[in-house]
């Protein structure tokens, strides 16, 4: 079986020590991509990875291979998603997109 590429949005708690702490959010939203057979074996990696940085897992808003995954044409940062699945597919590596934060997030929309 071939491996195919995996896009995941996602809801991340900040823990004490992530690279990510810097505006005193609590939370993060972002994108992971990564080549895999299987989805549980994306989440597995995925979840190293977060680990890695210090964060924790919330929601798993998404979870799909990225051919036809209508929902990343949906979103505000399709153009961010479609750079970190040109990324992956050049490196052949896991990788996170942009985190936005909670914070962030509250001050672009008001």
């Amino acid at each position: 079986m071939n491996k195919v590429l995996w896009v995941v949005s996602l809801k991340a708690k900040i823990l004490e020590g992530s690279p990510l702490d810097m505006d005193g959010s609590e939370f993060t939203f972002g994108e992971a991509a990564t080549f895999s057979h299987s989805e549980p074996d994306v989440k597995e990696q995925l979840l190293q990875k977060m680990n890695d940085g210090r964060l924790e897992l919330v929601e798993l808003f998404h979870i799909s291979p990225a051919e036809g995954a209508k929902w990343i044409s949906q979103s505000e940062d399709m153009e961010d998603i479609l750079e970190l699945i040109e990324q992956v597919k050049i490196t052949g590596k896991f990788a996170f997109g942009l985190f936005r934060s909670s914070e962030y997030l509250e001050a672009s929309y008001q």
